[in-house]
């Protein structure tokens, strides 16, 4: 029997990362769905995010909270978001925005992850770069701020192993 890409909710699901991939002039944000086979690169636009937030008031709704309720699950909702992939299959995220796309993790060469501090008017902000280097093209990446750098790595080291330096 073929292997397709359609597979039950969590089946193969090892994380998710909320990231920027950086573009000529603008980086745009994405997040890394990590399978045991596949990387899909999952684009967030403001559509989605407003559909996610709409889908989080509506639950608190059901529930029968009140409106600080509605306002906190909103909010979660949009810091949260990269989340909400381990509930949906490979088929499902790949269709929900034209721009996302995956990698197979087997032309993964290498992972680099570099942590450098930017100095915005005597303000320091600390960023991390991720690069994934692949058979065929450079990712380059900047880790969001909603996610530790050490669960990152961790989901990163359990996929890709020795790949991640």
């Amino acid at each position: 029997m073929a292997k397709s890409m359609e597979t039950k909710p969590n089946e193969g699901y090892l994380g998710s990362i909320p990231v920027d991939m950086k573009g000529f002039i603008f980086s745009k944000p994405y997040t890394l769905v990590l399978t045991q086979d596949k990387t899909v690169f999952a684009r967030v636009t403001s559509t989605i995010l407003k559909q996610h937030a709409k889908n989080a008031r509506q639950d608190v709704e059901e529930k029968g909270g009140g409106r600080m309720d509605k306002v906190k699950n909103q909010m979660n909702a949009h810091f949260n978001h990269h989340k909400k992939y381990r509930d949906m299959t490979l088929n499902e995220v790949l269709n929900e925005s034209e721009k996302n796309f995956s990698i197979d993790n087997n032309s993964v060469q290498k992972i680099k992850i570099k942590k450098y501090t930017v100095n915005r008017q005597e303000f320091p902000e600390t960023k991390v770069k991720i690069m994934i280097k692949t058979d065929s093209k450079k990712y380059k990446l900047i880790l969001n701020e909603t996610m530790d750098l050490n669960e990152a790595k961790t989901i990163l080291k359990n996929v890709y192993g020795s790949k991640v330096r």
